[in-house]
């Protein structure tokens, strides 16, 4: 597979090594939430829409704290500009309300006292931050790409996309080029459904492809470390871990 587009220098330069991710997170406390792939699909939004909002949500977070912005409200700040982007434009007040029947349904502790006016600071916040660089690349693209090189069954195809779907609840997308979790996405398929293609045929397939397998079986042992994790994950916790991770952080602070 040829370099594509999502490899030019303009999008390499928002990518992070595991070493500045860690770094940044450890300077600014950021803990990501996935409340926004929640708000998305009450709204209906594309996959893509919320993927894009996971990602403006972690990269705002990577050089901001809690205590800079209430993560509840960029959660809701991202779902809408994504939406904008995306040119699937919600109403601010439909996002709102949206926003505050997720929240009660995660917990009835989380308060969202905000208004329109406070998304659209929000947003100007989030705007700054990127750069107002709201272009994003990702794996879901690059899967399209491949398929039609590949001629994937859809067995393998729709195994593949809802391991990208999976991605986007860790911090790969900060880490990794789009394409390189598409491949190993499409390597995870296999686990699950053969391809139909024999084992032989697929191991040429996969050296033909212009990628670096070692990105490729680090997105995977990434992955695979993430499934082991969510075997004993519960979502009703989250709301109590946050805020037991704020505490400790002003307790230190």
């Amino acid at each position: 597979m040829a370099a594509n587009y999502w490899e030019s220098s303009q999008f390499q330069r928002f990518l992070l090594t595991r070493y500045e991710l860690a770094e940044a997170e450890a300077m600014h406390a950021a803990q990501m939430t996935r409340q926004e792939l929640r708000i998305g699909k009450r709204l209906r939004a594309r996959q893509e829409i919320n993927a894009a909002a996971h990602v403006y949500f972690k990269r705002f977070y990577i050089n901001n704290t809690f205590y800079d912005i209430d993560p509840y409200l960029m959660a809701a700040t991202c779902v809408f500009l994504a939406c904008k982007s995306g040119e699937c434009p919600q109403h601010t007040k439909y996002v709102l309300s949206e926003a505050k029947a997720v929240f009660a349904e995660v917990s009835q502790d989380i308060r969202f006292p905000y208004d329109a006016a406070d998304i659209a600071e929000c947003e100007s916040y989030l705007l700054e931050e990127m750069k107002f660089y709201l272009v994003l690349h990702h794996p879901y693209q690059a899967l399209i790409d491949i398929n039609q090189q590949a001629g994937l069954q859809k067995a393998s195809l729709q195994a593949a996309w809802s391991i990208i779907n999976d991605s986007y609840r860790t911090d790969m997308a900060l880490v990794y080029p789009p394409h390189v979790i598409a491949v190993a996405a499409l390597f995870l398929s296999r686990v699950v459904d053969q391809g139909g293609q024999p084992d032989a045929e697929a191991q040429q397939w996969y050296a033909d492809l212009n990628v670096d397998i070692t990105d490729v079986l680090q997105v995977v042992g990434e992955l695979l470390a993430v499934y082991e994790v969510w075997k004993g994950y519960t979502e009703d916790k989250m709301p109590n871990t946050v805020s037991r991770y704020i505490a400790d952080i002003a307790a230190t602070a």
